[in-house]
Parts: structure tokens; sequence; C-alpha cells
């Protein structure tokens, strides 16, 4: 399935780029430097909560096609080796997208992992509720599988396959990107909910997903629940309280952070958690982006 998703990128790619328009470049770049009681300061060019530094260029062709590339400036831990891009892909927006992306599961807040796949985009006829799916081969030790999300402000997703939440761009609200398990690791199933409301300046979110039939005896059936209130009175301002349970373990991670804007294109994220009533981590980060 990989080669027939990387030849389909790489055939619609080069039929449609036969003239390439004004390409766009962005950058966004996050410096972190984390604290934690009794071990060692860190610094590092990728988010706490797993989001890694990119620079990415874009375009439309003639034909309204969008290309799209982005590459990470720092490696993420247990990273697929030799493969330093975020994602690269070919979409007709909002109908399918062919290549490297990251996957349609719940908010994108749990379970956020980038492999190579085919993906649809459409709608309910009725009720126009967006349904997402795609197909995914990472390769071998990699997410493999069918996964998709159906909802909007309330969804339900289901993954299928092998090797999901082993990326360090998943579950960073329970464990360290440097903790993500990685190749051959993971489990085979996830099911999810989620729900999202937006109330003058607050944003409620709420998500609960179950990942079963681990890849090895130290993947044992485990549930995260999250919800969390975001505090938004003008642009460039937001501040976010999360409450998250990991079971059966029955840890409890709670979270206090935030984007304040600097200058134009500069915010300061600081973040505050806890660990079952104890101090985990404390994080400063600079976010330069445009």
């Amino acid at each position: 399935m990989r080669v027939i998703l990387a030849s389909m990128a790489f055939a619609t790619c080069s039929v449609a780029c036969a003239q390439i328009p004004d390409i766009q470049l962005h950058l966004d770049v996050t410096g972190s430097f984390r604290s934690e009681p009794n071990r060692p300061s860190l610094f590092q060019f990728y988010d706490v909560l797993g989001r890694p530094s990119t620079v990415s260029l874009s375009f439309y062709t003639q034909q309204g096609f969008r290309a799209y590339v982005a590459e990470k400036l720092e490696a993420m831990p247990r990273d697929f080796v030799g493969d330093p891009f975020d994602e690269y892909y070919f979409e007709d927006e909002g109908i399918w997208r062919v290549g490297k992306q990251y996957l349609p599961f719940g908010s994108g807040r749990i379970l956020h992992e980038s492999a190579l796949a085919a993906r649809g985009d459409t709608n309910f006829i009725f009720d126009n509720v967006p349904i997402a799916f795609a197909l995914c081969d990472g390769g071998d030790g990699f997410e493999r599988g069918a996964i998709g999300r159906v909802g909007s402000m309330i969804g339900a997703s289901v993954a299928w396959g092998r090797h999901f939440g082993i990326a360090a761009t998943s579950l960073d609200d329970i464990r360290r990107p440097e903790d993500a398990p990685g190749e051959g690791r993971g489990w085979r199933q996830a099911f999810g909910v989620d729900a999202s409301r937006r109330l003058s300046h607050w944003t409620f979110r709420a998500e609960a997903i179950r990942f079963q039939s681990g890849e090895t005896a130290f993947d044992t059936n485990t549930s995260v629940v999250e919800l969390s209130a975001s505090l938004d009175p003008k642009r460039g301002e937001s501040t976010t309280f999360a409450w998250t349970r990991e079971a059966p373990s029955r840890h409890d991670i709670y979270r206090l952070g935030g984007s304040y804007a600097v200058v134009k294109r500069v915010t300061f994220e600081p973040m505050i958690r806890f660990r079952d009533g104890s101090l985990w981590d404390l994080v400063a980060q600079i976010r330069v982006k445009f």
C-alpha cells in the first residue's frame, strides 16, 4: 500500500504541476525550554505538546489543486529514520488528499499522527455532517490501516489497523514527546468521541479515546479523557485550563497554559503541569510564525 500511495502522490503532482505559479513560504518555529523536578532542563525546537517546528511551502496549480511540503527543523523523538518531512501532499481542498499528512481522528489533540495516506472528505447528503476517511501506510512498524472521523462540533472517530499512538506528536498530555514508544509499538484499534462549544469568549472541549489490542505486552488497553476550557478575551491572547485522566492507571494531569502576543507574529506560550498532585513540568516557549 505504501508504494501505491507514494506513486499516486507523485503521479498527480507531476500531471498538474507542469507550470508552477507563485510559491508561498511559511515558517513556524517554537523554541521550548522545559524544567522538571529531578531532571535536567531541556531546550528543543518542538512544542512540549508535540508540535514540531517547520518550514513549509505551498502553491496552487492552474487546475486549482494545492501542493504542500513541510520539513521539520528538528527531528521529533522516534521519527521514521531518514524522513525529515512533517507533511508532503497534493490535494483538491476539502475533497481528497494524497501524500504524507496528519490523519483524521478526533480533535487532533490526543491522537495526532502523520503518515503516508490517501484521504477523502465528504458530507452526509441529508444532514450535511462532514466525514473524513483515510487509508494509511507509514511503513513496517508504523501506522497502517484505516482511520476516520464523522461529525463537526460533536464527532466520533475510529482507527483500525496497526501501530497507532506511537508518534511523539500523540498523547503528549499524558507523556513527554521523548517517551513516545515509536516503531513496532502502539495499538491496533482506537475509538474516540469529541465535542467543542464556543460561548462568548470561552471555548469548551471534551474528548475521550479508547486504545486497545496492543502490539506488545507493554501496550496495554488505555483510555484517555480530557476536558478543557479556553478564554480568549481579545485577539492574540488565550489562556487554557485542562484536566486529563489516563485509565486504568488513574493518573490525573492538570495543565494551565496560554498563548500571548509579544509583537506581530511572535507569541509567548508559558505552561505549568501537575501530575497526580505533584509538579510535572514548567515550560516557557517562544513561537515565531509567518
